[in-house]
């Protein structure tokens, strides 16, 4: 599985590797081919800096930039200004998976200022207004007074990073998803990304705070529960995997955390890291978290785990990622919904 590192110590890099390998290699590809990502960040990196964003640079922009603009051109032509296109234009460009994000204004705005907003990176923010101006050219001015659009709605372009020009929905995801962010939560598992969080503070073998807590394997042992859950059933997981483990979690929910008593997700990842790590020869502020200590506390969960690892996922299944959470209905989502600027 490749590592998303751009700043990793060697020795940092030999442990997070070494628990990686704990994992059953057929379930270790397994978890790569349906797109996991393990990514580590560190000082003041965000995702956005990381490799990992590769795979949602859009593709063939310029292509999208002819298709909208011989779309939108004429027909805003055909509207009188003042006439509410915002939503419209937002449902219409979404429907077709377009990487454009829909903006309103009702003043001259400052595209400085704007770029700054979006928290566009300093290097690339003359090639993003740049783009912003050819892109929105049939229907827009700029006068000293700032960017002025025909009826009051722009197209925000992709935003360029050094892997790519990402969406604007994406590049907010990933621009706020800060190496300190990821810290604090000591790391987290993004299920409908298929991406593992991780700081690289906590993964060498003396990490500060955690003692002999394998964050990696607990991370991963969180993408696996949702590898699973996304198979068929007739694979024996599917609903059978949520059913077996939710009868774990209620008959012995006692674990190593309070995190685990609570959440039977928790209490996956923490038994998946139990059964894949060895007894902490140091200070370990869980000294249970290992395989022996399962097997005694949690028989049937550690029994599922061994029956788990010791089979080999087909070489023709596919697990789907779940949907994403997202918001309530009825509240604006500010990822995805349109930008209204004054």
């Amino acid at each position: 599985m490749k590592i998303h590192a751009t700043h990793l110590p060697a020795t940092t890099r030999r442990a997070l590797e070494r628990d990686l390998q704990a994992f059953p290699e057929p379930w270790l590809n397994f978890m790569d081919r349906y797109g996991v990502q393990l990514v580590v960040l560190d000082g003041q990196e965000t995702l956005a800096d990381s490799t990992a964003v590769a795979r949602e640079a859009v593709a063939d922009q310029a292509g999208w930039k002819t298709r909208a603009q011989a779309a939108l051109a004429p027909a805003l032509a055909q509207v009188e200004p003042g006439t509410p296109l915002v939503d419209h234009l937002h449902a219409y460009l979404n429907e077709l998976g377009s990487p454009f994000r829909v903006a309103s204004h009702h003043a001259p705005v400052n595209l400085d200022n704007l770029a700054a907003q979006r928290k566009v990176g300093e290097a690339y923010r003359e090639q993003w207004k740049d783009e912003l101006l050819s892109l929105n050219a049939p229907w827009s001015s700029v006068s000293p007074e700032g960017f002025v659009s025909s009826h009051g709605v722009f197209l925000l372009p992709p935003v360029p990073t050094a892997h790519g020009s990402l969406s604007d929905c994406e590049y907010q995801n990933a621009v706020t998803t800060t190496a300190e962010s990821v810290g604090k939560a000591l790391g987290f598992n993004r299920g409908a990304e298929q991406r593992v969080l991780l700081h690289s503070r906590y993964l060498g073998d003396n990490a500060p705070e955690i003692g002999g807590y394998r964050v990696a394997i607990h991370e991963m042992g969180h993408a696996l529960d949702y590898v699973l859950e996304g198979l068929p059933d007739h694979t024996g997981y599917g609903k059978h995997h949520k059913d077996a483990v939710l009868a774990c979690f209620q008959e012995a929910k006692t674990f190593t955390s309070d995190r685990a008593d609570d959440s039977v997700r928790e209490f996956f990842a923490e038994a998946v890291e139990a059964y894949l790590t060895e007894p902490s020869q140091d200070f370990d502020f869980r000294p249970d978290n290992y395989r022996a200590s399962l097997r005694e506390r949690n028989p049937k969960m550690a029994a599922y785990l061994e029956h788990l690892f010791q089979s080999a996922p087909g070489a023709n299944w596919v697990s789907q990622p779940p949907a994403p959470v997202g918001l309530p209905e009825g509240f604006p989502d500010p990822d995805k919904d349109p930008i209204y600027l004054g």
